[in-house]
C-alpha cells in the first residue's frame, strides 16, 4: 500500500499553482513598499504571521468549546429500559 495520497492531475495542477502564488507573494513582501499607520505592520510578513496565529486561537477556541459543550458517544442511542 502507497503512503501517497491519490490526486487527480487537476488537483497537482491546482496545488502547484497555490504554492507558486505563495512563493511570489512572499518574495513581494520583501520587494512592495507598504504605507503602514504602525511600526509593527511595517515588519516583513508581519499580516502572515497575524493571521496564523488568529487560526491557532480560533482552533485551540474550538478544541476548548468542544470539551465544554460536546455530549457523550451514546447520548443519542435508545435506553432498552424504557
Amino acid at each position: 500500500m502507497s503512503d501517497k495520497p491519490d490526486i487527480s492531475p487537476a488537483g497537482r495542477r491546482f496545488i502547484s499553482a497555490l504554492l507558486v502564488a505563495c512563493a511570489l507573494l512572499l518574495v513581494a513582501e520583501f520587494i512592495i513598499h507598504r504605507h503602514a499607520y504602525f511600526a509593527l505592520e511595517a515588519t516583513p510578513l508581519f499580516f502572515a504571521l497575524f493571521g496564523f496565529l488568529a487560526f491557532c486561537i480560533v482552533v485551540g477556541g474550538g478544541v476548548l468549546l468542544r470539551k465544554l459543550v460536546m455530549r457523550a458517544p451514546d447520548y443519542y442511542e435508545a435506553d432498552d429500559n424504557d
